[in-house]
């Protein structure tokens, strides 16, 4: 029989682990000692103990090999090999999130440092309810809401859209579950068709608080984020749950442009 340090030193790990795997059941000695209360462990236990070892590196979770080991997949090579090809799946599948957000952490610092939007009045303003067609983007879809304006811009020909007002719309309408979605669209009359594939909603008529955006489109959540903590509560206005949306008109001269101008509408209670 080998002793608790004895095991322990066969696969490099520490006493307090296996004292742990023994708590959860995972791995356990083969006796007790019932007068000191020893550990001991059969020298076969040895294999089984560097088998869960090495699935532990491969970054499997204890919960998992507990798992296998309770079906005898630690003895079972088909079984070992289902249960890593599945691992490999979702470690594939993990490091893509991790590189995506790595990305997204790379693109941040090789910014130029960000400062808030200088202070602004917002201004009261009524806004006449507009019909729209245009395409949605949910939190939970693939990619991001530039790229849906992208695919959006490539169908704009598709609406029959009216001559006034000239510009686009980006509405972040809330949904009755609690959820958002937004929407890139064109404003249109009361009978145009929808396209396949784009949907119709209607901007409701009602007062608004109006903030302009200055400069790219990158920087927009900084503008809406000081409107809300800031511009309004300075001017004594409550915002309402509701539609909010951005009016790119006239003086919209493209995303990236540091000299574009986009409205911005927060309903008001």
């Amino acid at each position: 029989m080998l002793t608790i340090g004895q095991m322990a030193r066969s696969q490099g790990v520490s006493t307090k682990t296996l004292r742990h795997y023994d708590s959860i059941g995972l791995f356990s000695p083969t006796l007790n000692g019932q007068n000191n209360g020893y550990r001991y462990y059969r020298p076969e236990q040895i294999v089984m103990l560097g088998r869960i070892v090495w699935l532990k590196q491969l970054g499997m979770a204890l919960d998992e090999i507990k798992t296998l080991a309770a079906d005898g997949g630690l003895d079972s090579v088909e079984k070992m090999h289902a249960v890593l090809q599945n691992h490999a799946v979702q470690l594939e599948a993990d490091i893509n999130r991790r590189q995506k957000t790595l990305g997204h952490l790379h693109r941040y610092l090789a910014q130029p440092e960000r400062k808030m939007p200088d202070l602004q009045k917002p201004e009261r303003v009524f806004f006449a309810a507009q019909r729209i067609i245009g395409m949605c983007w949910y939190p939970e879809d693939e990619g991001s809401i530039p790229q849906m304006w992208d695919r959006f811009e490539a169908r704009e020909h598709e609406i029959e859209r009216l001559e006034e007002p000239v510009g686009t719309f980006g509405i972040c309408q809330p949904l009755a579950d609690g959820q958002w979605r937004y929407i890139a669209g064109l404003p249109v009359g009361a009978d145009a068709a929808i396209p396949d594939g784009l949907t119709a909603m209607e901007i409701p008529g009602r007062y608004y608080a109006k903030v302009e955006h200055h400069g790219e489109v990158t920087t927009l959540p900084e503008t809406f984020r000081a409107a809300y903590s800031e511009w309004l509560p300075s001017a004594g206005m409550q915002p309402d749950e509701g539609i909010e949306f951005e009016y790119s008109g006239a003086r919209f001269l493209g995303p990236m442009h540091p000299e574009s101008v986009t409205e911005i509408y927060i309903p008001l209670k």
